[in-house]
């Protein structure tokens, strides 16, 4: 069995779920998909981003354990986000269900160099450009405190493989402004 962090967000609703019905539904369907719950983190209220212009966003992040690889971890996962109505749309844009592998232990995909072009490529290039590969641990993961302090709740011992730090040492380096910070959801269907 391999171990993966999950980052969960959601920020459309749809006819019969609120964002927090969806983000609970797509935990459900993960064991349809050899996608084993063990831990999920609170769930937490953050601006949208980059453009907080578009609805606030619940976001959540859990431990799993699956016989799949990654990729074909990601391919499961993205079906999910098919079934439970999400839209192909613009990069970071508005979403019914977003789901994405955020790492699997110490594993780099594809390779150090591709994860570093990734890491250090500008905001406005990353809005431009989407990665048309698997590239963990997420580039973005120190970035986004809606990730870290869930992924801090869930495993606060995770070393991110490259920057070899843990979640509450990236959340300390950053200096978040007021549009980043986070308000707690109040989620009493996911309690394990």
């Amino acid at each position: 069995m391999i171990k993966y962090y999950i980052a969960l967000g959601s920020n459309l609703e749809t006819k019969n779920m609120d964002r927090l019905e969806i983000l609970n539904k797509a935990l459900e369907y993960f064991p349809m998909f050899s996608i084993s719950l063990v831990k999920v983190s609170s769930f937490w209220e953050s601006k949208s981003y980059p453009n907080k212009n578009q609805p606030n966003f619940i976001n959540a992040v859990s431990e799993v354990q699956s016989i799949l690889n990654p990729h074909q971890t990601l391919c499961s996962l993205k079906k999910i986000e098919i079934i439970l109505g999400r839209k192909v749309n613009s990069r970071w844009g508005s979403r019914v269900l977003d789901l994405d592998i955020l790492a699997s232990g110490s594993l780099i995909l594809p390779n150090l160099r591709i994860f570093n072009k990734w890491l250090k490529m500008p905001l406005q290039h990353q809005i431009q450009n989407q990665p048309n590969q698997l590239i963990l641990p997420h580039p973005r993961i120190q970035d986004r405190l809606f990730v870290l302090k869930p992924l801090s709740e869930i495993d606060p011992n995770w070393i991110h493989p490259v920057l070899n730090k843990k979640p509450y040492e990236l959340i300390d380096q950053n200096n978040w402004n007021k549009e980043s910070l986070l308000s707690l959801v109040d989620n009493k269907k996911f309690i394990l």
